[in-house]
C-alpha cells in the first residue's frame, strides 16, 4: 500500500513539474509607438480612432495644447497637422484593428532592432523560461528589486514566504535569468536587513564574482518597527560572470565641488606635485626624482639630463640661469618623488604653476573625471523613495495603487553602476511599477544612447500603473498633478524621444492547469492499476490545446484557450507565431501580411544566430491537393523562401525548401 501512495504521488508530482515546465503561450502582442515612426499615410485612420484619441486626453491632456504654443491647435477632430507637430504622441495599437496592425508593422525592416523595450504581463518564472531561447547570453544587465519578504514589501509574492520557500522562489529565478548574461554581464539586486544573508549566498553560489555591495540610504527618516531600530537604508548587491567589471557613475555635487576650476579641457583643482603616500619615497620610483628650475616670473622648466643605471640618478647636463632655482622633491628633509616625470612635465609645462609662501611648491591642474567607480555608500537625496519613488509616480498618475516604488534616480545610478552601455539592454523581471524601464529612457534622454529594456510583471498594476507610466515617460520628462509639466511633452524639441514598445501577455500556470483535457481510449482499461494513471496522465491529456494540439495548427488564427479573467475564464485566441518566434529564438526583421485571394499569409524574416529564418503561417484545413499547388505557387511568386537557410510553415508545404515547423514547435515546448 505505502508503495503504491508514493507512486501516486510521484505522477501527480511529475505531471505537476511538466505543466510548470512548459513554454507557455504567448496571449496577445501589440505595441505602443510614438508617431514619428508611423508613416503619415495612417494618420486620417488614428483621428477617426475614439479610443486613442480619448486615451491620449487622459494620459497627456492633449486637449490642454492650445494658443500658447506655435502651431497646430487641439480641436475636434484633431487634425493631420497636429499629429505631425506632436511626433511624441504615444500610439497603442491595441486600439485598432488587426488590419491596421497588419499594415503598420509591415512597414519595418528590421523591427526587433527598432524595438526599444519588451514588456510581459505574466509570472516571471514563465517569462524567463519562454524568452531564454532568444536572448541566452545576450542581455549586458540584469536590475532586479524582488519582495523583501517582509510585511513592508507586500506585493503578490506571498511575504510570509519561511526564509526557505522565499530562497526557492529566488533561486529558480537567479539561476534560469543567469543564462541572459554574457561573460562580462553584470546584476544587480535589490535587499533589505532581513533576507541579505542568505541572497548573498543564493548569489555567491550562482554567479562567479560579487563586484561590491552598496548600502543605500533610501529612507532618510526610516521606517518606523515598534521595538526595533527604524531601518533607513537597503542594498545593492552587484554580481558578475568571469569578465565583469563594474561600470561608473558621475561624480556627485560633493564631488565636483572638489574641482572648482574649469578651463577649456574640463574642471580640476591644484595639486601638490610631490606625490603623497604610499610610494612616495625616491625609492619608489627614482626616475621621478630629478630638478626642476623656477624662474623668477614663477615660470618652470626641466633641465637636460641623462639617466644613469648604476647611480640610479640622472645627471643633469645644465645649471640653473641666474634667475633660476633648482626645486627637488624633498619634504621636511626627505627624498620623495613628482607625482609625473620628467617627459610630461616637459610638454605639458601649462599644466603647472608656481606658488611661493614659506618655500617654492610646485602644483599641478589635477583633473576630474566626469565619472568615478561605485563607492560602497550611496547616501545622495535623490535616492530617497519617497521624494522621488512616490512622490514622483503620483505626479505622473495622480492617485495610483502601488505602493513603494524605487527612486527612479537610484534605479538609474544601478544601471550605470552595472555598466549599461548605450547599446546596451536591461532585463528586470520584478518590474513593479516599471521605474527600471523610466530609468532606462531617462539615461537614454541624458546622454542620446540607444539603450532596450524587458520587463516582467504579472500584477494588475501592469495595465494601470506600470504601462501607462511608460508611455508618459516616453512622451514627456516631467510631470505635475498627472499632466506634463510642459504642454505639449517638452520644453524644447530635443527633449521628445521617438520609441517603439512591444508588450505580450501570456499563459499561466493556472491557465494550463484550467486547459487540461482527458480523452480516455478503450485501451485504458486493460491496463493495471499500478500503469493506469501514469498512462491517463501522459496520453489523455497529450492532445490538450495547452499541450499544443498539432491539429489545430491548421487554423493558426483560431487556436485558443480558457483564459482566467477575475473569478471567470474566458476565451481567448492565442498568438502562435509569436509563441514559436520565442521559441527559435529568431530576431525578427520583417512582419508581412499578404492576402491570396481571402487566404491571409503572415510571414516572418529574421535571424537565428547567423542564419536566415523565414517561418510562414496560414490557414490549410480542409486544403485539397489543388490548394497545396495554389499555395506552392503563391509562396513562390512572392519570393518568401528566397535567401532563407531554413523556412519553417505550419502543417506542411509542397515548397521543396520548406518544412513543417510543428513537430518543433512541440518539441521546443517542453525542451529544458
Amino acid at each position: 500500500m505505502a508503495t503504491q501512495i508514493i507512486d501516486f504521488l510521484s505522477h501527480i508530482e511529475e505531471f505537476q513539474k511538466r505543466l510548470w515546465l512548459k513554454r507557455k503561450f504567448v496571449l496577445s502582442t501589440d505595441y505602443c509607438l510614438t508617431l514619428d515612426r508611423i508613416p503619415a499615410k495612417f494618420y486620417p485612420e488614428v483621428i477617426d480612432n475614439a479610443a486613442q484619441l480619448k486615451e491620449w486626453k487622459n494620459l497627456f491632456a492633449i486637449h490642454e495644447i492650445g494658443n500658447d504654443l506655435i502651431g497646430a491647435d487641439y480641436t475636434e477632430p484633431l487634425s493631420i497637422d497636429f499629429l505631425k507637430e506632436n511626433p511624441n504622441l504615444v500610439l497603442d495599437t491595441c486600439h485598432f484593428d488587426a488590419d491596421f496592425k497588419d499594415r503598420l508593422l509591415a512597414h519595418f525592416n528590421d523591427l526587433d532592432s527598432q524595438t526599444d523595450g519588451i514588456l510581459i504581463h505574466g509570472e516571471n518564472f514563465q517569462a524567463l523560461n519562454l524568452l531564454r531561447e532568444k536572448y541566452r547570453e545576450s542581455l549586458k544587465v540584469i536590475y532586479i528589486d524582488p519582495p523583501y519578504n517582509t510585511d513592508a514589501s507586500a506585493i503578490l509574492y506571498k511575504n510570509n514566504y519561511k526564509d526557505s520557500s522565499w530562497l526557492a522562489l529566488m533561486t529558480d529565478r537567479l539561476a534560469l535569468s543567469s543564462q541572459f548574461l554574457p561573460d562580462n554581464g553584470i546584476i544587480c539586486i535589490a535587499i533589505d536587513d532581513v533576507e541579505v544573508s542568505s541572497l548573498r549566498l543564493i548569489s555567491e553560489y550562482l554567479f562567479q564574482k560579487e563586484l561590491g555591495i552598496a548600502t543605500v540610504r533610501s529612507n532618510p527618516q526610516g521606517r518606523s518597527r515598534t521595538g526595533y531600530f527604524s531601518p533607513a537604508h537597503e542594498y545593492a548587491l552587484f554580481y558578475g560572470k568571469s569578465d565583469a567589471s563594474s561600470g561608473t557613475l558621475p561624480k556627485t555635487k560633493k564631488q565636483r565641488s572638489s574641482y572648482p576650476y574649469e578651463d577649456q579641457k574640463g574642471r580640476f583643482t591644484w595639486d601638490n606635485l610631490i606625490r603623497r603616500p604610499p610610494g612616495d619615497n625616491r625609492s619608489d620610483r627614482p626616475r621621478s626624482f630629478y630638478p626642476i628650475y623656477v624662474r623668477s616670473d614663477n615660470t618652470i622648466r626641466i633641465p637636460r639630463m641623462i639617466w644613469k643605471d648604476e647611480d640610479q640618478a640622472y645627471n643633469v647636463l645644465e645649471d640653473p640661469n641666474e634667475d633660476e632655482v633648482s626645486i627637488l622633491p624633498i619634504k621636511a628633509g626627505v627624498e620623495k618623488r613628482w607625482r609625473h616625470g620628467r617627459e610630461t612635465v616637459s610638454k605639458e609645462i601649462a599644466e603647472y604653476r608656481v606658488r611661493r609662501e614659506d618655500n617654492i611648491r610646485i602644483e599641478y591642474k589635477s583633473r576630474m573625471k566626469e565619472a568615478t567607480p561605485p563607492k560602497t555608500w550611496w547616501d545622495e537625496k535623490i535616492y530617497a523613495a519617497a521624494r522621488y519613488g512616490t512622490t514622483l509616480l503620483e505626479g505622473m498618475l495622480g492617485n495610483n495603487d502601488f505602493d513603494f516604488p524605487k527612486s527612479v534616480h537610484l534605479v538609474l545610478d544601478c544601471l550605470r553602476a552595472s555598466g549599461l552601455d548605450p547599446n546596451e539592454t536591461v532585463l528586470d523581471y520584478f518590474a513593479g511599477s516599471g521605474t527600471t524601464a523610466h530609468a532606462t529612457i531617462n539615461l537614454n534622454r541624458q546622454d542620446g544612447g540607444k539603450r532596450k529594456y524587458i520587463l516582467i510583471e504579472m500584477g494588475h498594476h501592469f495595465d494601470t500603473v506600470l504601462k501607462p507610466r511608460i508611455k508618459k515617460a516616453v512622451y514627456a520628462e516631467k510631470w505635475k498633478d498627472a499632466k506634463p509639466f510642459f504642454v505639449g511633452g517638452g520644453s524644447n524639441p530635443d527633449s521628445r524621444l521617438s520609441h517603439i514598445i512591444k508588450y505580450q501577455c501570456i499563459e499561466s500556470y493556472e491557465d494550463t492547469l484550467n486547459n487540461i483535457e482527458f480523452n480516455e481510449t478503450e485501451h485504458e482499461n486493460l491496463l493495471p492499476d499500478e500503469h493506469r494513471l501514469s498512462y491517463m496522465l501522459q496520453s489523455d491529456t497529450k492532445e490538450s490545446s495547452t499541450f499544443l494540439s498539432i491539429a489545430e495548427l491548421q487554423r493558426p488564427s483560431s487556436y485558443q484557450l480558457n483564459i482566467a479573467s477575475g473569478l471567470q475564464t474566458q476565451i481567448q485566441t492565442v498568438d502562435l507565431p509569436e509563441t514559436f518566434n520565442y521559441l527559435v529564438g529568431i530576431s525578427v526583421k520583417t512582419r508581412q501580411c499578404l492576402y491570396d485571394d481571402d487566404r491571409r499569409y503572415l510571414v516572418y524574416r529574421g535571424t537565428v544566430g547567423q542564419k536566415t529564418f523565414v517561418i510562414i503561417w496560414r490557414e490549410t484545413e480542409g486544403w485539397q491537393p489543388p490548394d497545396w499547388e495554389q499555395d506552392y505557387h503563391f509562396i513562390q511568386a512572392h519570393k518568401f523562401t528566397e535567401g532563407a537557410d531554413e523556412v519553417y510553415v505550419n502543417t506542411g508545404s509542397i515548397v521543396p525548401e520548406a518544412e513543417s515547423l510543428d513537430p518543433l514547435f512541440k518539441r521546443l515546448m517542453f525542451s529544458e
